[in-house]
């Protein structure tokens, strides 16, 4: 009789074992096969980040939503969006608390198009999109710029409600830099002369226009402060044959005091694409001289900008 009752009492544990186990695959099995939707995004703000060019024609941005599990869909997927300040209020806020100066910009609503405020899933496809366009000449490196979205409706299907916004960033580039890389800017190798010191840094390159960057003159460390951007800055302007314009960034009185020097062999105010053999390097011969604004005196600057690249790389 012992004996027996063991084998009953073993036998309800087991029971209960394998009823949750069984549970347990319906539920993992339940949740492969459903069709969760959500907007594309990184993790944390949500962030969906394109890097797209300065053109005067526009170019093409987009957001998208992706449909999970492991059956095809068997209808379509509408999802209709809305624009949604507070999205971009809460990310400044969180990033930055009381320091408005460090916001980032809801970009102007004449600086992009969208014909339609929405995202189609096609029944049997896993993704859609909802295109952008955006005009991206005249905008500032210097600026963050971010459309914020939220999910407005859907028609079919459950959407993931962590995924259920967006906050779409914008990146700036062209032939010679990008704001992507590094903090806004692309740091070129600097090796040349100021005065007759030879000098060997870094620098921070910001693309402003299609065919133009802006540098810090001199071996002068770039700083974010408005004031000093524009006391300290030039504009490096590429033409058709590659050579080189140099201009101050600001016009007014209190802008860089500027002078390209041509006619030296070696510095000739030209970009061009390097190959020594081994690797291939964008670069920028320069040869100006400019005021410093904090000491006054007049330095001769003779000034190589150069950045390892391969030619897959895209800007």
């Amino acid at each position: 009789m012992k004996h027996i009752r063991f084998i009953h009492l073993l036998f309800v544990p087991v029971l209960v074992f394998v009823l949750l186990s069984c549970n347990r695959d319906e539920i993992f099995e339940r949740e492969q096969y459903k069709a969760v939707v959500a907007l594309l995004s990184d993790d944390g703000f949500n962030i969906f980040a394109e890097e797209l060019p300065f053109s005067e024609d526009g170019a093409d941005g987009y957001i998208a939503a992706s449909c999970g599990g492991v059956l095809p869909t068997t209808e379509p997927i509408d999802i209709s969006i809305v624009e949604d300040a507070s999205l971009l209020n809460q990310y400044n806020v969180s990033n930055f608390d009381t320091d408005a100066e460090r916001y980032a910009l809801y970009l102007s609503s004449d600086r992009y198009e969208i014909e339609k405020y929405s995202i189609t899933i096609p029944a049997g496809e896993r993704t859609g999109r909802m295109h952008i366009r955006l005009h991206t000449a005249g905008l500032s490196p210097d600026s963050v710029y971010f459309i914020p979205f939220r999910v407005n409706t859907f028609s079919a299907y459950e959407f993931n409600s962590e995924k259920s916004t967006v906050l779409y960033r914008l990146y700036l580039k062209n032939d010679y830099a990008s704001t992507k890389d590094g903090d806004g800017a692309t740091i070129y190798n600097h090796r040349g002369k100021r005065g007759t010191t030879n000098t060997m840094v870094q620098k921070k390159v910001f693309p402003t226009a299609r065919n133009e960057v802006r540098i810090m003159a001199g071996i002068k460390e770039f700083q974010t402060e408005e004031a000093l951007i524009n006391r300290w800055s030039i504009r490096i302007v590429v033409g058709e044959d590659n050579k080189v314009t140099i201009l101050p960034w600001n016009k007014s009185e209190y802008g860089m005091k500027v002078t390209q020097i041509d006619g030296d062999a070696d510095f000739p105010n030209t970009f061009s694409i390097v190959d020594d053999g081994y690797n291939t390097y964008k670069t920028f011969l320069l040869r100006y001289n400019y005021i410093d604004p904090d000491d006054g005196n007049t330095y001769e600057m003779s000034e190589e900008l150069r950045l390892q690249f391969s030619e897959r790389d895209k800007y």
